[in-house]
This record gives C-alpha cells, structure tokens and sequence, in this order.
C-alpha cells in the first residue's frame, strides 16, 4: 500500500473494495492514454457489478449520510419503497471506478493527472441493493480545448431484467501520452 492509498484505508468495510487496486499509481501505464485511446464502438463490458448491501451502507457511511433510509439497513427494510437501504445517486461514480479495471477500454479514466470538468449523469431507474448491473461503454469524444486535452465517455448500465438504469457521460482532462502521464505517477 502506497502513501496515497493509505489515508482511505480506514474506509476500506467491504471485500469488494479490499478487492479493488484504489492505488491508481501502481498501475497507471496499464491504462489507455489520450492519445492512444479509440473513439467510437459503444462494447460491452464483460463483468457484472451486483450491488450489495454492504457496499452501498459502506458507500453512504462514508458520504457523510445521516438518514436512516441511507444509513440502517433495519429501519431501510420497513420503511423504504423497495424494503432495503437507499443507493446514493452518486454511488454510479463507484461503478464507473470499478468498470475501468487497467487493460480494459475506458480504462483512461484511472489516469494520473486527470482532472473532472464535467459529467452528466442520466438516472431512469435508481438503482437498487441486488441489481445486477451490466455496461455498455465508448470513447465518444477527445478533443483540444485551451491547449488541454480532453476526453469523453458514454455508459449505459442495464440491470438483469435488461433495463436501462443509467446512462451517463464523463469528460476528464487527461495528460495526452504516456510520457505525459509519468511525472504525475512517479513523482
């Protein structure tokens, strides 16, 4: 474990997340870069991220949530619409993370240096404890603004009754090249 990781190790609740590498230096060259990353082709993304309960109270714990819908799982199941706890809206930035694995298309958003100016995020179903989620994902645009480099990606999450749950696009200014990228990873 890096210095960078270690200050969210007292977050760490759940053994999906004591899974995921959140060390995005320790793999940072097996990403896609700007440069090199192709536009187009919306594909499917061969995992399956199933929203459990412990990741998602873990999730909102850590937001700061104080509601008892977020927060107890007890008073959640008398009293929520679908009888568990809530998933926070924002919870999707968790997908996107845990989708882009190093070597994998959308893998770019993992970059070291990037930076998030904007993202829309298009909700039609919330999404529920027990989902069984599915992406579809593209590169749909990189481009040049103000001598930055900027790229954008399109998902699609469908859940396991094939119903479109999210849909949203992220634009990240990333460094353009690898060697563009390593004084950020190495420094």
């Amino acid at each position: 474990m890096s210095k960078n990781t270690e200050v969210f190790e007292h977050l760490v609740q759940t053994e999906r997340q004591r899974g995921f590498s959140r060390d995005f230096l320790a793999s940072w060259d097996q990403c896609e870069f700007w440069n090199t990353v192709e536009v187009g082709g919306l594909r499917q993304n061969p995992r399956t991220f199933v929203v459990e309960e412990e990741d998602v109270l873990a999730y909102n714990k850590a937001l700061g949530e104080s509601h008892p819908l977020f927060i107890d799982p007890e008073y959640a199941r008398s009293h929520a619409p679908h009888g568990t706890i809530i998933v926070h809206p924002v919870f999707i930035t968790t997908i996107a993370f845990w989708f882009a694995q190093p070597g994998d298309g959308g893998s770019w958003i993992r970059t070291p240096g990037a930076r998030n100016p904007f993202q829309y995020i298009e909700i039609f179903d919330p999404i529920r404890v027990g989902d069984r989620l599915t992406q579809k994902q593209e590169t749909s645009d990189r481009f040049w603004r103000r001598d930055k480099a900027y790229i954008t990606t399109h998902s699609v999450l469908t859940d396991q009754n094939d119903r479109k749950k999210v849909e949203f696009w992220g634009t990240l200014i990333l460094p353009p090249t690898a060697d563009d990228v390593r004084p950020f990873a190495t420094a």
